[in-house]
């Protein structure tokens, strides 16, 4: 019979195994017993009879019992009912050890079952016993806590009655005191109360006397700030101003606000040239008083001065609304609104201020002041003759009409106007600039030896002017008008004089450059350290650049003077000398076809620079070009026959020849 493992096999096969194995089992089992039994009971009689079983450890007598009896009766035919196994040694030795086997699994479990149980039952003991030790601690723990607590209240208790009795002691004591105080207060007081009611009446004395010098002192500031608006000369001015900065500020210290104060120390700031503190103090004089009309007047004449023009206008708008008869507002408005170049209003502002009083000097000047920017002649002499005829000895608005009239190109009306200042003046830094200015107006009307009469003037009494500047402008326009005059040593002279007075005059190194070049034997060298240096102080002067041209040619160096002429160029694009100038050079230094571009460009912008048509017929000559500037000098000849006639005419002949 083929055996199979038990893992061969099915549940049902393994069940029904089982139970045989079972029975198998049960079968050895009582096997085995019986002939343990059948052992005992193969002691035969005679052994039995030979054994003393008097010790008590023998087997004791019973029925005899026959083993295949028992097997039959109870067991039917034994394992020969049992097919699946061959019944041997091997089967039965390995049914034997897995009987072993589980028996042993089941016992060990058992055993680890008995061993859980006896775990938990002891865990289970040993919370029990963790508990009730527990619970132990925690009373004794309370019943410690409770004696501290006890003892604690107790001590507490005892603490309080003790600081209720300290406090009942010291309320008695202090309330005694307090009365005794009381009484001693009271007399205090009654004392005090006498020595108050005396202070009082000092102190009301002295503050009705303080109360009136205030007031005293304000009436007094009030009447200094009125005086010092109507201050004619300007000691006077300093003198009211000194006693009132003093005042006020012996006022204000005291406690005392005034509005007074406040404008006089806006006066002496301004004075001082302090702009923004005097806006300060007049903001302050003006948070006292605003219906007073020199503060606002005051204000707008302070933010003129730091530039604030539409501040300035609400200030003067508001200081007419509170008095439209003061001039100075009016006047100050019209100022301005020039400011604000609003020129229409600012006409109006200085009619009104005349109108306002008829003998406001300045509102008519700035009148035509007003008609001289909008380009208004008529208008303007007109306001100027008004106020000359108001105010004949305003030489300084005769001055100006005498500039009005220059101008505009009306030479012998400005001349007239200058002379007549001329006339009523002495011997002043003002007279200086009359002379000056009228040199000037004759000079440009080509007048040059009536203008060196007046140029001498101004130059004779250049002591008057206050700086070495304007000396050095009135010394160089002499120069210029004995320049015209041909008087060129006194000219050459006169520019060195000017440069003396100031050593960056720009004209005068421009002029005398020239003149050192213009002369029979010209000085290439002295004209060139004079333009550098001009150069260095203006690199962008057109004359400067055209004559550092003009310098190199002379000294035959034709690249440096093109580019010179070039720059000059550059600054000035339609200058036709600067022109001339570089196509001579460009011929000078051989770029013909240049040299003929140019001349060429000279010629059909202006038919009548005969200079140019010689210097174009030169070039062409050079070029080859004998038809075209043969043409050009029969042009120059037809023009004007004794223009550089002799060189004409000898040009003209090499060509016919």
């Amino acid at each position: 019979m083929k055996f199979k493992f038990w893992n061969d096999l099915s549940d049902e096969q393994k069940e029904k195994l089982l139970k045989k194995i079972c029975g198998i089992t049960a079968l050895v089992f009582i096997i085995v017993i019986l002939l343990l039994i059948m052992k005992c009971e193969g002691c035969s009689s005679t052994s039995r009879k030979r054994r003393n079983f008097s010790d008590g450890k023998g087997h004791s007598y019973g029925e005899k019992i026959s083993g295949s009896d028992i097997f039959d009766n109870d067991y039917g035919k034994g394992v020969e009912e049992y097919p699946l196994f061959d019944f041997d040694d091997e089967a039965a030795r390995r049914m034997a050890e897995e009987n072993v086997r589980l028996k042993a699994e089941k016992e060990a479990a058992e055993k680890l079952e008995a061993e859980k149980l006896a775990a938990q039952k002891a865990g289970a003991e040993r919370l029990e016993n963790e508990k009730k030790a527990k619970k132990t601690a925690d009373e004794k723990n309370k019943k410690i806590a409770e004696e501290k607590a006890k003892k604690e209240a107790e001590e507490k208790a005892k603490k309080q009655a003790e600081e209720k009795a300290k406090k009942e002691a010291e309320e008695k004591a202090k309330k005694e005191a307090e009365e005794k105080a009381k009484k001693t207060e009271a007399n205090k007081a009654a004392e005090e109360e006498k020595k108050r009611k005396a202070a009082e009446e000092v102190a009301q004395k002295k503050a009705e006397e303080e109360k009136t010098a205030a007031d005293r002192n304000k009436a007094k500031l009030d009447e200094i700030a009125k005086r010092l608006s109507e201050a004619g000369s300007a000691s006077e001015k300093q003198k009211l101003l000194d006693e009132g900065t003093e005042l006020a500020k012996k006022l204000l210290e005291s406690g005392v606000e005034s509005d007074a104060a406040h404008y006089i120390l806006a006066q002496d700031a301004q004075k001082r040239k302090d702009y923004k503190r005097a806006l300060s103090e007049l903001e302050k004089a003006i948070a006292l008083n605003e219906s007073n009309y020199l503060y606002y007047y005051d204000m707008g004449k302070l933010q003129y001065l730091l530039k604030r023009f539409t501040d300035a206008k609400v200030s003067f708008n508001r200081s007419m609304e509170l008095n439209n008869q003061f001039p100075p507002s009016v006047y100050n408005l019209g100022l301005t609104y020039v400011k604000l170049k609003d020129e229409e209003n600012a006409l109006e502002s200085f009619k009104k201020s005349v109108k306002i009083n008829p003998e406001y000097e300045k509102g008519y000047i700035e009148q035509a002041r007003v008609y001289n920017r909008l380009g208004k002649l008529a208008e303007c002499v007109k306001a100027y003759d008004e106020l000359i005829k108001l105010f004949p000895d305003n030489t300084a608005a005769i001055m100006e009409l005498g500039s009005v009239y220059y101008q505009y190109g009306k030479y012998a009306e400005s001349e007239a106007q200058y002379k007549k200042a001329l006339a009523s003046l002495k011997k002043s830094e003002e007279r200086t600039l009359t002379a000056y200015n009228l040199s000037k107006v004759l000079y440009d009307n080509k007048n040059y030896t009536e203008a060196a009469r007046y140029g001498w003037i101004a130059y004779d009494e250049k002591d008057f002017l206050i700086n070495d500047t304007q000396q050095a402008n009135v010394v160089y326009n002499y120069a210029l008008i004995q320049e015209k005059n041909e008087k060129l040593e006194d000219a050459v002279s006169l520019y060195k004089e000017a440069l003396t007075l100031n050593p960056k005059h720009m004209k005068s190194k421009i002029n005398l450059s020239a003149l050192y070049m213009a002369e029979n034997n010209p000085d290439a060298d002295k004209a060139l350290e004079l333009l550098l240096d001009a150069y260095k102080t203006d690199n962008s002067d057109f004359s400067v650049n055209n004559n550092l041209g003009t310098a190199y040619m002379l000294k035959e160096q034709y690249d440096y003077a093109e580019k010179f002429y070039k720059a000059a160029l550059d600054i000035v694009p339609d200058d036709e000398d600067a022109l001339f100038n570089l196509a001579n050079a460009q011929m000078k230094g051989g770029k013909l076809s240049e040299a003929v571009y140019n001349f060429t460009k000279i010629t059909t912008k202006n038919p009548e620079n005969l200079e140019a048509f010689v210097g174009l017929a030169k070039v062409q000559i050079q070029t080859g070009d004998s038809q075209g500037a043969y043409k050009n000098l029969l042009y120059v000849r037809k023009k004007n026959p004794s223009f550089r006639k002799a060189e004409v005419d000898s040009l003209i002949a090499v060509l016919e020849n």
